[in-house]
């Protein structure tokens, strides 16, 4: 299943800093417009790579599924910044 939600927390690491939720099913619904406008030129790219394109974007998906449960933590001296994907 695709991941629908994530999480944010940027802050000081002195501090707890805050936590912004991120609704990721708006963002499939804002990308949603700019793909179905390219699709037309992918499955002209997949026919002439020779490409299998319902391979291709079943690939995709899985990679998408694959996402979920994921954490990123990025620290510097000062900063700190965890991504959480679930």
């Amino acid at each position: 299943m695709i991941p629908v939600a994530g999480a944010v927390r940027l802050g000081e690491r002195a501090v707890r800093g805050f936590r912004v939720p991120v609704p990721f099913v708006l963002l499939w619904l804002v990308l949603a417009v700019p793909l179905a406008l390219l699709t037309p030129f992918l499955f002209i790219a997949f026919v002439c790579l020779q490409v299998d394109p319902l391979e291709s974007i079943g690939a995709l998906f899985r990679v998408l599924g694959a996402l979920r449960g994921t954490q990123v933590e990025v620290v510097n001296e000062s900063v700190a910044l965890l991504v959480n994907i679930f």
